[in-house]
């Protein structure tokens, strides 16, 4: 099974030069089984519209073939309206949502599935309360996913609610927001509430694996990647007991 990971910094892949950045698809494999293939396109600031300028979907077209699967996450960048090369109108009519459309559309074209995503909530609090900071995108991602037909996970309500349990204090552990002398690469600290450190990502990712699980019982052409997720018995959360090791070695030395 293939997965191709369209979206900006949030998605994607991080090396030893900005640890401990991690995009979220980073941890998200760790849940499906060592032989998914995993092809990240999603680059640092990119919105649909320069995703699509930059050539970076053309790109993908190239290299999507028939039974991939496609994780689609865009907003974080379509938003800066006062950046002309990022920003996209979300209204009805609006660029955001053509774009999403013209993804889907082509690639369902070359046999891919597609599943959009609401982006990941920033750590906005207001008095103590998480507070939505993407406007209206994640409804057009919603509606946009509901007119094409294809499945759509709602991360930004779901880590909104998991941010609000966690509370302002100690969900400043999962973004790159740290003090000073922690990182290597950041020795002066980091203040920012939108990228996710390690703990961030595999958390985020927990929660989308658990969606991507029941997908198929309303989109059955997605079986494959809803049985193929957690598949592996190092995968499992709610019954190891507090004294009990996770047997992984399949995992880690399969070849």
């Amino acid at each position: 099974m293939r997965i191709l990971c369209l979206g900006d910094s949030i998605m994607q892949y991080n090396d030893f030069s900005t640890f401990p950045q991690t995009g979220w698809v980073q941890e998200l494999r760790r849940f499906f089984p060592d032989d998914t293939v995993w092809l990240d396109f999603a680059r640092n600031g990119r919105s649909t519209k320069s995703f699509i300028d930059e050539g970076r979907f053309e790109r993908v077209m190239t290299e999507a073939q028939k039974g991939d699967f496609a994780l689609i996450q865009f907003a974080h960048n379509d938003e800066k309206s006062a950046d002309p090369t990022r920003y996209t109108s979300c209204e009805k009519g609006g660029a955001f949502r053509k774009n999403l459309s013209y993804f889907v559309r082509e690639l369902r074209s070359k046999g891919v599935k597609p599943l959009l995503l609401t982006p990941m909530a920033r750590r906005m609090f207001e008095n103590g309360e998480i507070r939505n900071s993407h406007g209206d995108y994640p409804l057009a991602i919603i509606e946009t996913a509901a007119e094409e037909k294809v499945p759509c996970i709602d991360m930004n309500l779901l880590t909104m609610d998991f941010l609000s349990k966690c509370g302002e204090t100690s969900s400043r552990r999962f973004y790159m927001n740290f003090d000073a002398g922690l990182y290597e690469n950041y020795p002066e600290g980091k203040s920012d509430n939108s990228h996710l450190r390690p703990e961030g990502a595999n958390a985020f990712s927990k929660i989308a694996a658990k969606e991507i699980q029941k997908i198929s019982e309303k989109f059955p052409d997605y079986k494959e990647l809803s049985e193929s997720c957690m598949k592996n018995t190092a995968c499992r959360f709610d019954d190891i007991g507090e004294n009990e090791e996770i047997d992984d070695e399949y995992t880690v030395f399969q070849k």
